[in-house]
């Protein structure tokens, strides 16, 4: 019973980037190692990288700490990005203070959620 695996859980909930930007980040480095994935995010100019190099910063944390795991056998067993709430409607002002709507403006959240296990044998 040794040779099971382990499975590391990270998660971010209320990240304030949109779920369709998040998710074309994440596909970039969804079939990389953990390690090279938090390298990879580093050095990308979107600002959605850093949400989810904190979550793969946490998991590679958690993986070292609680089961006394190497970075080097762990990989991605599942990533998403799903819809959060929408933040409070925004509209903008209009003269004596009426409210004016141009269509309303939402600010959209997303949660992440990464699992991370070990190769078989290790």
């Amino acid at each position: 019973m040794e040779n099971q695996n382990k499975l590391i859980v990270a998660r971010a909930s209320f990240i304030r980037h949109s779920p369709r930007k998040l998710r074309l980040v994440a596909d970039a480095v969804r079939t990389l190692a953990p390690e090279r994935a938090v390298q990879v995010l580093k050095a990308l100019p979107q600002k959605a990288s850093l949400p989810l190099m904190k979550v793969f910063s946490q998991a590679i944390a958690n993986a070292k700490n609680n089961f006394k795991l190497s970075p080097g056998d762990l990989f991605i067993k599942r990533l998403e990005i799903n819809e959060g709430a929408k933040g409070a409607k925004k509209a903008d002002v209009h003269a004596h203070g009426a409210r004016f709507d141009r269509g309303v403006r939402r600010k959209k959240t997303s949660h992440i959620f990464l699992e991370l296990t070990t190769k078989e044998g290790k």
